[in-house]
């Protein structure tokens, strides 16, 4: 039976709250092996949407990404306030960085991005029926262009590397099955 590990102490290295901290975890693993220096990094949880119309076309954003140094190709998203739920922020993000709203929600679940580091859980969702309702309300700080793409561009810009983002590839990879499981 696999057991979880045990930590003995936690040192903590840097704290950029609200966004990241990064820590030191002193840890017995199960059959008695430590690990002094285990790393971990904690970041919010945040929420992606793959938004389609009802004519199939699917509201993705392009913006800088400083970390890799690319424009990136991504859906939109965002990270959860302090005690909103995931939907919630779903719902907020997509009107801010798009104008869009959907009446019809399906939660795909909730993933980690890094299963030794941490980093964050990304809570993903379908939104069917998104239509055009208000201009997009950005922060300064998103500087990013929308657009359109058809469900077979999408498939296309996924499987073909034009989308880049892991976090992206594995949500644009759950809403094509959710869809194709519609059909």
């Amino acid at each position: 039976m696999l057991l979880p590990w045990q930590v003995l102490s936690t040192q903590n290295l840097l704290d950029g709250s609200p966004w990241l901290r990064v820590s030191a975890d002193h840890v017995r693993l199960p059959n008695g092996v430590e690990i002094p220096d285990f790393y971990r990094i904690t970041m919010p949880d945040w929420a992606q949407i793959f938004a389609v119309t009802e004519q199939e076309q699917v509201a993705l954003i392009e913006h800088y990404k400083h970390g890799p140094g690319v424009l990136s190709l991504e859906l939109p998203a965002g990270y959860l306030e302090s005690g909103e739920a995931p939907e919630s922020a779903a719902r907020r993000e997509l009107l801010e960085e798009t104008g869009l709203e959907a009446p019809d929600w399906q939660s795909l679940g909730r993933y980690f991005m890094d299963g030794n580091r941490g980093c964050g859980t990304s809570h993903i969702f379908l939104a069917r029926r998104a239509r055009v309702v208000a201009e997009p309300q950005r922060e300064a700080t998103e500087i990013m262009t929308q657009h359109w793409l058809s469900l077979a561009e999408v498939r296309a810009a996924w499987l073909g590397g034009r989308i880049q983002n892991m976090g992206t590839i594995g949500a644009v990879g759950l809403a094509l099955a959710a869809l194709e499981g519609d059909r």
